[in-house]
């Protein structure tokens, strides 16, 4: 008797547990609460870091903020000075990054290019909350695969910057901008390449994206090229670890990293 109570007292626990985010910034929190709280590392670059720097290793009395040591892994600044003289602080901190990003799904749509249509999508002074956002308002199913747990990532926040929305593709002789990072962008084509090894990670998700999502449809050559990604960079350990702990948080798997895992 006693043990049916408890876990008649666990389920609804299991069953909140398992939801969708209802935003994405609890998506942001769910991510690092759940799933990298002991897994400190950037997704392209592979920096250590910490989500409070409660040392303050910087100096600048904040020690809420992320904090990247980029002498673990050999980063260098693209960019390490602003415009205005100032150190970049999106060089030294973490961002959550879409692999897939937000426009390659969303900029199609009405509610993203005629923002300034949509009643529903004015402030109280009569400004439009901009594409992205009254996308996220209208669209249920945009909102739902722009909250998609699997399709976040931590990265160096320059890189995520950088990268913007771009494409991923192949870029042969760029050079290399981040010190030892294996990170290419080539802002003249509007294009960014990844290591090798996460390649397949990459894959993995922009495969789950159009079949968990129906409404994303994949070019034929970006399906091409991320199978070809997906068959030369098989899934690893940390990404069968990942996809169970997201699992566990929102409630559903990647099936192609989850088939390939024990």
């Amino acid at each position: 008797m006693k043990t049916l109570l408890l876990i008649a007292l666990a389920l609804p626990l299991i069953t909140q547990a398992q939801s969708w985010p209802s935003s994405f910034s609890q998506a942001k929190s769910r991510a690092e609460k759940d799933v990298y709280f002991d897994r400190l590392v950037t997704f392209y670059c592979g920096c250590d870091y910490v989500f409070d720097d409660t040392e303050d290793k910087d100096g600048d009395g904040n020690i809420t903020e992320t904090m990247i040591y980029p002498q673990n892994c050999g980063y260098v600044p693209r960019k390490p000075v602003t415009s205005s003289g100032k150190a970049n602080a999106r060089a030294s901190r973490i961002e959550w990054e879409h692999i897939m990003p937000a426009s390659y799904f969303g900029n199609h749509l009405d509610q993203w290019k005629n923002h300034q249509n949509y009643e529903e999508c004015e402030t109280s002074s009569g400004k439009s909350i901009g594409g992205r956002q009254c996308a996220e308002k209208l669209v249920p199913w945009f909102k739902k695969a722009h909250d998609d747990m699997h399709n976040l990532t931590p990265a160096v926040g320059e890189l995520n910057g950088d990268r913007s929305n771009y494409p991923f593709g192949e870029i042969i002789g760029e050079k290399r901008d981040y010190g030892a990072c294996d990170f290419e962008v080539n802002f003249d084509k509007n294009l960014a390449e990844p290591p090798d090894n996460v390649k397949g990670n990459i894959a993995r998700v922009y495969l789950y994206m159009s079949q968990q999502h129906p409404e994303i449809k994949l070019e034929p050559e970006v399906f091409q090229m991320m199978q070809h990604w997906n068959h030369h960079d098989p899934v690893d350990p940390w990404e069968c670890e990942r996809d169970k702990r997201i699992e566990a948080s929102q409630g559903n798997s990647n099936p192609f990293v989850s088939a390939k895992c024990d």
